[in-house]
């Protein structure tokens, strides 16, 4: 009996390892407020680089780099996309593909800890909600989410013909939110602006009919 348990323990201790390998390494972790030098001697050179948003202002995108490396060097291992703002690691998704016809690789407990571990700074993190957290000196914040992808990782298999879902955990530190507060009101403000135009646009059009009348 003490030699089954003993077995068992081993064999738990090694599946462990090997789910949590890809997070374990503290190399392989990109930090939040880290340049770009730093976080590509952690990965290598990137998988992919992102257009900035379409929908921001020329202004805005201009300020804004997204990049996805493969953690530790796995080609099918765990991803992460890492924004950069002015330079610096601003917002990380750590992420696994999984086909969107059956259920989503997600990350587990053990995972999700190491990386918000690795992304604690000089603070710990608290949790906001069942897939949400935020550093108790409110530097950061981290939530679970799934998204679509924007763009292939395998040149060979165009966008279109996967049937792919991201599914992971983002890290965002407070210059992100920041940023996103600022990108929003100046989108507000062009949109008013282009409502007005409009308007008066289309009282120009108006005035221009009512010089006609009558004929």
């Amino acid at each position: 009996m003490n030699h089954f348990f003993a077995y068992r323990l081993v064999k738990h201790w090694l599946v462990t390892a090997v789910i949590i390998g890809l997070f374990l390494t503290p190399n392989i972790h990109a930090r939040l407020g880290e340049n770009e030098t730093a976080i590509a001697r952690r990965f290598g050179d990137p998988l992919a680089t992102l257009p900035a948003p379409a929908n921001l202002p020329k202004n805005l995108q201009t300020r804004l780099v997204s990049r996805i490396y493969s953690v530790a060097g796995k080609k099918d291992g765990a991803l992460v996309e890492v924004t950069f703002l002015e330079g610096v690691s601003a917002c990380e998704f750590y992420f696994l593909e999984g086909e969107k016809a059956k259920t989503p690789e997600k990350l587990n407990d053990a995972q999700i800890q190491f990386i918000l571990e690795a992304n604690a700074g000089d603070s710990t993190w608290e949790s906001t909600g069942a897939s949400s957290w935020k550093r108790k000196n409110g530097s950061a914040k981290a939530v679970l989410r799934e998204t679509t992808p924007s763009v292939s990782l395998n040149p060979n298999i165009p966008l279109q013909t996967q049937l792919l879902l991201w599914s992971g955990i983002e890290v965002e530190s407070k210059g992100w939110n920041d940023f996103l507060i600022v990108a929003q009101q100046e989108l507000d403000t062009l949109k008013k602006q282009q409502e007005a135009e409009a308007r008066k646009k289309s009282e120009q059009e108006a005035a221009s009919r009512d010089l006609l009348r009558g004929i």
